[in-house]
């Protein structure tokens, strides 16, 4: 069975430790995006484990557009 179709409105609380400059981009890049750092977490994990038929959020998509756009424009 899909990761997709196990997602459910139950939710619980784990912990995750990271190191410090990873935890400061994580709320950098929900900052710029509105959302919270915990969301943002959750997409990654969620769309880590999607399989190639898996349905991605449209703001996944779209913050990975963007991400596209602004390194292209560094190039």
């Amino acid at each position: 069975m899909d990761v997709a179709d196990e997602i459910s409105d139950q939710m619980i609380t784990t912990s995750l430790r990271l190191p410090k400059p990873v935890m400061d981009a994580v709320r950098a890049r929900a900052a710029e995006r509105g959302i919270k750092p915990t969301a943002l977490i959750r997409e990654a994990i969620v769309a880590s484990l999607a399989d190639d038929q898996t349905m991605i959020p449209v703001s996944v998509l779209l913050a990975a557009a963007e991400e596209y756009r602004k390194r292209q424009s560094v190039a």
